[in-house]
């Protein structure tokens, strides 16, 4: 009853609570929000999950700023808090992004005759103090990563290699078409705004691309995912096409018919069961 922001985490810890209760030990929970409330609301998840079951704060940076920058720097992110019902236990599926053409180009300068392109890493153990490590190998004796067999068998699939000028020290072949990528951060500047073929006319609509990204990471194939605040269904539209089961809730018939109206066009002969 003091301020609006009062009421709202009054509002958020309640149902911080519930969202607790019903989450399975393999879970996650994501929290979006604007910079103004993160940090009130990472206490009270802290309270709710516990410190301890803190996994991330995601920076999301939209296209656009908001407000003019006279007085301050324009706002341009948002926050995304995440935690696990368990971080034992939480799903988690590595995400990783391409690499850009400029980077391919600086890290991944070398190509095969058939124009495959590749790196040269290094061989050695940061660790000094490892004996079963620590062997000849090539004339070099070095504490090395590998076992010595698996050297061996690198070395008669040609993928170790001694390069000129390279103190004689031998290094590993690694290609560019074998990575998976650079492991995703918790900044995430490669995705804008809902553009203006998905806006459905709700002001705080996410792009699909966003919730996609975190169902992904957090959960597999025939997981549940709940949307306690659906809005115009962006969570349960990237649900459903990651194959996923799903939850979504709200209040207002606008928001359910127009779920309704999104998903049966997104899926046609989709079946609803409506509470």
């Amino acid at each position: 009853g003091e301020n609006d922001m009062m009421a709202y985490l009054t509002m958020m810890a309640n149902r911080l609570l519930e969202l607790h209760r019903v989450l399975k030990p393999t879970g996650s929970l994501y929290l979006h929000c604007d910079p103004t409330a993160s940090h009130y609301l990472k206490i009270i998840l802290d309270g709710v999950f516990g410190k301890e079951n803190w996994r991330n704060e995601i920076i999301w940076r939209r296209s656009h700023p908001k407000g003019l920058a006279f007085t301050r720097f324009a706002s341009n992110h948002d926050v995304i808090l995440c935690f696990g019902m368990d971080v034992r236990k939480t799903t988690w599926n590595p995400m990783y992004r391409p690499l850009g053409a400029e980077a391919i180009e600086s890290q991944y300068s070398l190509k095969d005759p058939d124009g495959r392109r590749y790196q040269l890493t290094s061989l050695l153990n940061p660790n000094p103090d490892r004996p079963n490590l620590t062997y000849e190998f090539k004339g070099v004796t070095k504490v090395w990563r590998w076992t010595k067999n698996r050297m061996l068998e690198a070395d008669a699939q040609g993928l170790i290699i001694v390069p000129r000028g390279g103190a004689g020290i031998p290094r590993y072949k690694r290609y560019l078409d074998e990575q998976e990528g650079v492991p995703l951060d918790d900044n995430w500047t490669d995705i804008e705004i809902a553009g203006t073929a998905e806006r459905l006319g709700y002001p705080t609509q996410k792009p699909i691309a966003l919730l996609e990204r975190i169902i992904k990471a957090s959960s597999n194939e025939g997981d549940v995912v709940l949307d306690p605040f659906c809005g115009c269904g962006t969570a349960v539209h990237a649900a459903q096409k990651l194959k996923r089961q799903w939850i979504g809730i709200d209040i207002t018939h606008l928001a359910i018919s127009l779920i309704e109206k999104r998903m049966k066009e997104a899926f046609p002969g989709i079946v609803f069961e409506v509470e």
